[in-house]
């Protein structure tokens, strides 16, 4: 019996395949997704077609606790300090990659209970893995300058300058966020790239 028939079977019971973990111990990064399904002691596989490493909802609906982690890791990227993104994918947050022991040490900081066959170790936790210069230090005000951070400059590419958004649009969204008017200006120039040139008002 191969594996996908294992698995197969597994399903038919009612079971979830378990993770094939001789197959995982040597790579060092991996889709949100498939980080969580391996945290939830799932095999990724179970979600994809055809080895596809795409997260598919259509065919294969994810149980609860996957779910659930899964919903608690994209709130936390850019938040805790800790879980961060390699590199954020256009086609989501959860199709993004991580690395695993990034991933298993944010796993540690929300005491969530890891697979023992789980083969990656958690990295320090100092303040130069953190996501800001303050460390776990956060008031409202850090909060707000941390998600403008995320959602205006995240997909920005040096090479192309039309992908930096506009100072205005920051200083909006701070706005409608709470944010003084005064405030979310000089918010908005902190977060600005050094260097960018200041755009020509046509």
């Amino acid at each position: 019996m191969n594996d996908n028939d294992s698995n197969l079977e597994q399903i038919l019971r009612g079971t979830l395949p378990l993770p094939v973990w001789d197959e995982w111990k040597t790579i060092e990064q991996a889709r949100l997704w498939q980080a969580v399904s391996l945290a939830c002691n799932i095999d990724p596989s179970h979600f994809t077609i055809q080895k596809f490493p795409q997260l598919n909802r259509f065919f294969t609906r994810p149980p609860q606790h996957f779910e659930d982690l899964l919903l608690m890791a994209k709130s936390n990227i850019g938040n805790s300090g800790i879980l961060k993104l390699i590199s954020k994918s256009t086609e989501g947050i959860e199709e993004s990659d991580v690395r695993l022991s990034n991933f298993v040490t944010w796993l540690k900081s929300i005491k969530h209970q890891i697979p023992m066959e789980f083969p990656w170790q958690q990295e320090a936790i100092t303040f130069s893995n953190m996501d800001w210069p303050w460390g776990r230090h956060e008031t409202d005000l850090l909060r707000k300058l941390a998600a403008a951070a995320d959602k205006f400059w995240t997909l920005y590419d040096p090479n192309d300058q039309s992908t930096a958004p506009k100072k205005n649009q920051v200083v909006a969204w701070l706005v409608s966020q709470g944010v003084s008017s005064n405030m979310a200006e000089a918010m908005a120039t902190i977060l600005r790239v050094d260097g960018l040139p200041t755009r020509t008002k046509k």
